[in-house]
């Protein structure tokens, strides 16, 4: 920050102060790193608040993926006889809905989290990234409920247990840096514009269909599917956890690859956005 005196009649003096250049991305992320104890706080405190008051608690982290494995079951594998890739349709369809789930409730409890904190950030300093990633992390509890139950009911659903179920960490940390690239510009665009706040869902919606959960992803050309899942780096990611937990085959590094470089690229964007909006973001919030 610099401090400039301009030069008024006798008797007058006006400080203009400049602002300095925006951190740049390593001096924000090592910012970021320092505050990591606070953004685990967010994430409890998220949980805390989600299941407050609720009968069931956490068993809506079951209740949820199962109701919807129903449906999708009804509709898609016995009315319009959908192959479910080499897996009963109902194994098929839940290795694909629990990790669904958790990308949805990433996204939407962030892209909302600078509003939901906004009392805390017009007071406390802290970089405002952090109510974002603490609301993508509660939703890893849901995550951790999901999987565990698709390995409760891989016996009942015709689901192949193996060891490539070992690979779940990394999907799972690909599944949330693609959570974090989404969730993050929408944070900071809906403060600034509360459509996003109201569409949001709508888009979910529409991401959900146009994403391998409800179909197979050889639906999709062969020739068309690098393209597909660059667009849409979900596609590779979800396929990916459909091979481990329903199949038990290692997931197609081509695709996963082709996921992890959308992902990359739009979180680069995405975090570009955010920094771009954040020096006004406790204004405006």
């Amino acid at each position: 920050m610099e401090l400039h005196a301009a030069a008024l009649p006798v008797g007058r003096l006006e400080m203009i102060i400049d602002g300095g250049p925006r951190p740049r991305l390593g001096q924000a992320l090592r910012e970021l790193w320092a505050f990591r104890h606070t953004v685990l706080a967010f994430a409890e405190r998220d949980v805390r608040l989600k299941y407050k008051q609720t009968v069931l608690g956490v068993l809506w982290a079951i209740i949820q993926p199962l109701a919807l494995m129903l449906v999708f079951t009804v509709a898609f594998g016995r009315l319009a006889k959908v192959s479910g890739g080499g897996a009963p349709y109902p194994a098929f369809s839940l290795s694909a809905l629990v990790p669904w789930m958790f990308l949805q409730t990433a996204v939407t409890f962030g892209a909302n989290a600078l509003l939901m904190d906004s009392a805390i950030i017009r007071k406390v300093y802290l970089p405002r990234e952090v109510p974002v990633l603490g609301a993508v992390a509660q939703a890893g509890v849901d995550l951790a409920i999901g999987v565990a139950l698709v390995a409760v009911l891989s016996p009942a659903l015709g689901a192949r247990f193996s060891a490539t179920w070992l690979l779940m960490p990394v999907l799972a940390v690909l599944l949330a840096l693609l959570a974090v690239a989404v969730a993050l510009p929408l944070a900071a665009l809906n403060v600034y514009f509360r459509d996003f706040r109201y569409a949001l869902p709508f888009a979910l919606q529409l991401w959900l269909f146009a994403s391998p959960v409800a179909y197979p992803m050889s639906v999709v050309p062969a020739q068309w599917q690098g393209l597909y899942v660059t667009l849409n780096p979900a596609a590779g990611i979800l396929d990916a956890f459909r091979r481990v937990l329903a199949l038990g085959m290692l997931p197609d590094a081509r695709l996963l690859a082709a996921s992890l470089a959308g992902t990359v690229a739009l979180l680069w964007g995405g975090y570009r956005l955010f920094k771009g909006l954040e020096p006004n973001i406790a204004d405006v919030v």
